[in-house]
């Protein structure tokens, strides 16, 4: 007989307060050369979802060297 697994998927969205401290080996920061000062902050994917920041996270936009790194939409603290 087959086993049904039943997922839940109303899961709330979670709460962030302050900025999230995410180590250097985890993130990378792409600054504009033209000198807008326009950054833009990527994430490990595994790390997003260990923080509970996934739903911060543009997975759509994967950085351009290394695909494992997602755009993140809010600012970070890299430590």
């Amino acid at each position: 007989m087959a086993s049904i697994k039943f997922v839940d998927k109303t899961e709330k969205e979670q709460v962030i307060k302050g900025t999230p401290k995410v180590p250097f080996n985890k993130s990378k920061k792409l600054s504009s050369m033209d000198g807008s000062g326009k950054v833009l902050y990527y994430i490990h994917t595994e790390t997003a979802f260990k923080m509970k920041i996934d739903s911060k996270v543009d997975f759509t936009q994967k950085h351009p060297q290394d695909s494992n790194f997602a755009l993140i939409t809010i600012p970070i603290e890299r430590i």
